[in-house]
């Protein structure tokens, strides 16, 4: 620090103690780095009281709002969206997201047309939404355990985003196709997708 007399300057160290952001998050967590990152990038905030939950599932809403934001897309309705689906309002907090992967050709309604926006998002659900939004087209000749759990409808999907390495198996080398993605696991995917 230099005097405003300019004559005298004294030399300080600072020693910085970055505290957890997340009462429920260690940096030891496997996930801890991903989910700081997803913070940063705001595609992901924490809860009023201080948590994260990163074990809580995400809803298929939840994931095309984080989807869309790391896409570049803003979640903000000027109150002029029109809902592509016949089960999101053209007032729910999502609709602009989802409209976005819609009309992206992301994500398409179910035999209904129906979009399911609370219904929690499957890990090979989450693996088709990547491999469209980043066209992930590749594949790998390494499959997963479970390969054989992988529905037929979405395992081209799922190799994609492996091969692009969007999304990866478990310890076991399992993927778990039907398990529903948690907030680490979608934490993890998206600053995948990003900073690939």
């Amino acid at each position: 620090v230099l005097s405003e007399d300019g004559k005298t300057s004294n030399i300080y160290t600072l020693k910085v103690t970055v505290s957890a952001q997340f009462s429920d998050i260690k940096e030891s967590d496997w996930y801890y780095a991903n989910v700081m990152r997803a913070v940063e990038l705001g595609i992901l905030s924490g809860y009023t009281d201080g948590t994260f939950r990163p074990m809580n599932n995400i809803t298929r809403r939840d994931f095309a709002i984080m989807l869309a934001q790391a896409l570049g897309n803003s979640n903000d309705n000027d109150g002029t969206a029109v809902s592509r689906f016949p089960d999101v309002a053209d007032d729910d907090y999502g609709v602009v997201s989802i409209n976005y992967l819609y009309d992206n050709e992301i994500t398409v309604g179910d035999e209904k047309g129906n979009f399911n926006p609370d219904a929690n998002i499957t890990r090979q659900e989450a693996a088709i939404f990547l491999a469209k939004a980043f066209e992930a087209t590749g594949t790998t000749s390494e499959t997963f355990t479970d390969d054989a759990k992988i529905a037929s409808w979405a395992k081209s999907f799922v190799y994609a985003a492996k091969a692009a390495g969007l999304m990866n198996g478990d310890a076991n080398g399992a993927f778990r196709p039907n398990d529903k993605l948690t907030r680490a696991e979608a934490a993890s995917v998206m600053v995948n997708a990003v900073d690939k």
